[in-house]
């Protein structure tokens, strides 16, 4: 009897022990991150009768992530960035570029982080993939939206000022897939045959962002 009690006692201050270490062994592990910056885009050919081109403004871009660190070096978030530019088209036959409209782009990413620093470090610098959607939109009657896929590569730098507070920066190139246009026939002159060959158009977007870290 004396030695079930003892068991049993054992037995509750183990878990009682194990309850008390969860806070720590979970602190500072969530991050929520609001950010500010500027995003540089690209344009995309057109063959239309009237137009040659279209070609979107820079701007500036705003956002927000949370993310999840696990093991020493690595992580997980959801990001948020929102952009809004003038979108301006080249006429087929040349002269000034006209507005046609302002494009509205709000692109949701999963991304995968690399940290090349221990979790308890202040200064982090990190780099990352991601896989996603851009939903794009405009202001004009007649243009409708779409959604299409996107992925991201970037790399930047986090330093903690105190296990709660901290800042982030980070540079992130991250292409949408519009669509794909024939691009010719290719033959293979080794094994024969002939197939259509498809040309990927991508947004191209370049953004620098910065901003205030929450970590709990």
């Amino acid at each position: 009897m004396k030695g079930m009690n003892l068991r049993i006692k054992i037995i509750l201050l183990s878990v009682i022990t194990s309850v008390g270490l969860l806070p720590s062994a979970f602190a500072q592990r969530f991050e929520v991150t609001g950010n500010f910056g500027y995003q540089v885009n690209g344009g995309l050919d057109l063959s239309t009768s009237l137009f040659r081109r279209i070609e979107v403004g820079n701007s500036t871009n705003y956002g927000a992530s949370a993310g999840y660190l696990f093991g020493e070096l690595y992580g997980a978030e959801f990001q948020w960035n929102h952009t809004r530019a003038d979108t301006v088209a080249q006429p087929q036959g040349g002269g000034s570029d006209i507005k046609v409209f302002t494009l509205n782009q709000n692109q949701y990413m999963g991304n995968f982080l690399l940290h090349f620093t221990h979790h308890e470090s202040p200064l982090r610098p990190f780099v990352f993939v991601g896989l996603g959607a851009s939903s794009l939109s405009t202001n004009r009657a007649g243009v409708s939206g779409a959604t299409r896929f996107a992925f991201s590569v970037g790399g930047g730098a986090k330093y903690n000022f105190s296990k709660h507070f901290g800042v982030r920066g980070q540079l992130k190139y991250s292409p949408t897939y519009i669509t794909t246009t024939d691009g010719g026939y290719w033959c293979d002159p080794f094994w024969g045959g002939c197939w259509v060959v498809g040309n990927d158009h991508f947004l191209h977007e370049f953004d620098m962002t910065g901003g205030i870290t929450l970590r709990f």
